[in-house]
């Protein structure tokens, strides 16, 4: 089986710059939610907008936070669509190759110097980073009786289901990248 070209950026960014865009989306999803608690059943669409801005805020900086505390050093991050844009039907593929995404890019010398569990940790924090968004912000909704976070919630959770799929099994998946360190530790 061939392996995929990584995907080129359209941009690249610093560690600063990267970081400010998504503390400040984190922040503001945040901010959303509560909104969106504090409006009750006419909360629905600050719900929606609080977790979209957290979807394009949380997987690469869970990667770096998690990283940056364990050792690992960063280059910056990079701009682009999905990494993995096979996996979509045609016109999902289009829009997700073309929504503005960022990813972590890991300094290859230090992921090699760090010790498996730092890697495991750090591959499987993108991943874990962009689950608990999904349950906590319309789970927060659904108790502060925002009108539709109830069938948001389902569906935001039902989405996780091929996405934890997808990150376990498919090659370069960051699940399955995390339990590849974590076997190489007790290998």
């Amino acid at each position: 089986m061939s392996t995929r070209k990584r995907v080129t950026p359209w941009r690249t960014l610093s560690i600063a710059q990267g970081n400010a865009a998504q503390i400040v989306g984190l922040l503001g999803a945040v901010a959303l939610a509560w909104y969106a608690g504090r409006e009750e059943a006419r909360g629905t669409r600050w719900m929606v907008a609080s977790r979209l801005l957290a979807y394009f805020s949380e997987h690469a900086f869970s990667h770096w936070l998690v990283g940056r505390t364990l050792g690992i050093r960063f280059t910056g991050y990079g701009l682009h669509g999905t990494s993995h844009p096979h996996l979509y039907p045609p016109g999902a593929r289009w829009v997700f190759s073309h929504l503005p995404l960022l990813s972590a890019r890991v300094d290859p010398a230090s992921l090699r110097a760090a010790s498996p569990v730092a890697r495991a940790a750090m591959y499987a924090a993108g991943t874990v980073g962009t689950v608990i968004p999904s349950i906590a912000i319309p789970g927060y909704a659904w108790q502060r009786g925002v009108r539709g976070a109830r069938g948001f919630f389902v569906g935001a959770n039902l989405w996780n289901v091929p996405l934890l799929l997808s990150e376990a099994l498919r090659p370069g998946g960051d699940l399955r990248r995390a339990w590849q360190a974590l076997r190489e530790r007790s290998g």
